[in-house]
């Protein structure tokens, strides 16, 4: 079997080093907030399911991933690091649930199939000598995931660097045994503010792809793609549904696809945040709409709270068709002892996502033929 999570060969496998009481680990007395009558949520279900006193080193970046099946299990990682705030990650600490996180387990490592399409590298490609498509060199981090296309082909974006600006570019590719074989690779998108464009994220919703993308000039960023990622649109700033940028503090933006529209997962600049690390709390989601492609301010919601650290840095995934899930942890970059809470959103859809089973599969078109020539 092909090496799971390839980007992270030399890291350290652990059940997590775990200070505290198994029971502190679950999803309880969560804080409900109800959806706007005219947005695609119905409510969101937040609460701590990891204390950050029941661990004894910094824990962050969150990750998770499912088991289709009945019933759904979700496997989540989260990383050691340093109290500074660098991205130097060491170990990686794994819990399972199959009862929707009223119980939350350690296991020594990852088994769902789904962790193989996040942190892509080129190791993962299939490049034959006579392939006409070349992967150009570029930066392939660990908190990105590929999307499907059709159940035998994938997008997954990746950064160019010239200089000390990066620019996103996405391969498609199709799966040839374990590994990908590229079929095109997308012109760059560019911002010349600092480091430029960052961490971006990809969904199919409704036949077209939306990327968001963090970049350093105040704002985030949205490029559609109408020839599944083949090409891209100008990246526009993120704006609300009046023709206002939102102010963005270099921070990532993730969006939740669902068959009756598309939502948006982001911190932005606040009056009542500008003591937390990059404004980068709380968390907010909100309806974006499809025709203008900006956010409905009616529809904002917060779905983790401000507790006065960070909670930028988080991750989302499709669990089935009733519900998606946001996690993050409270991350303190300054040095001090203690650790952030790990923060789970349930966001419940007003009507179900067709584009889930009930058992949380997505639904997808059948592997394109292959072209003879």
């Amino acid at each position: 079997m092909r090496r799971i999570m390839m980007s992270l060969v030399g890291l350290v496998l652990s059940a997590g080093a775990l200070g505290g009481e198994m029971a502190e680990l679950s999803f309880r007395n969560p804080d409900i907030v109800g959806g706007a009558e005219d947005s695609i949520v119905r409510e969101v279900a937040s609460a701590v399911i990891i204390p950050g006193r029941a661990h004894d080193d910094l824990w962050v970046h969150p990750n998770l991933v499912t088991i289709p099946g009945n019933p759904i299990q979700v496997e989540m990682a989260l990383r050691s690091t340093d109290r500074r705030g660098g991205d130097k990650h060491t170990v990686f600490n794994y819990f399972r649930t199959d009862d929707d996180f009223r119980s939350l387990c350690p296991i020594d490592g990852p088994t769902s199939p789904a962790w193989r399409l996040i942190g892509l590298t080129p190791a993962d490609f299939d490049l034959p000598t006579e392939a006409s498509v070349e992967l150009p060199e570029g930066e392939w981090h660990w908190a990105r995931n590929a999307s499907f296309l059709d159940s035998g082909t994938i997008v997954y974006p990746f950064l160019t660097l010239k200089g000390h600006c990066r620019s996103v570019r996405t391969v498609v590719a199709r799966q040839w045994g374990e590994k990908w074989r590229p079929l095109c690779v997308s012109e760059g998108l560019a911002n010349e503010v600092k480091r430029g464009l960052l961490e971006p994220q990809i969904v199919k919703c409704q036949h077209r792809l939306f990327m968001t993308m963090r970049a350093e000039d105040g704002f985030g960023y949205l490029a559609v793609s109408e020839d599944d990622g083949r090409s891209w649109s100008k990246p526009q700033a993120w704006r609300w549904h009046g023709g206002e940028k939102i102010r963005m503090h270099t921070t990532m933006t993730k969006l939740l696809s669902h068959s009756n529209g598309m939502l948006l997962v982001y911190t932005r600049i606040r009056d009542d945040n500008r003591n937390v690390f990059r404004n980068r709390a709380p968390l907010h989601c909100a309806d974006v709409d499809l025709t203008t492609l900006s956010l409905r301010r009616s529809t904002e919601r917060v779905i983790i709270p401000n507790r006065g650290l960070p909670v930028g840095n988080f991750w989302v995934w499709p669990i089935d068709q009733t519900k998606s899930y946001v996690c993050a942890t409270e991350w303190p970059r300054d040095g001090r002892a203690a650790n952030g809470d790990t923060w789970l959103a349930k966001i419940y859809w007003r009507i179900p996502n067709q584009r889930m089973t009930d058992q949380g599969r997505e639904r997808l078109a059948a592997k394109e033929p292959s072209n003879p020539h």
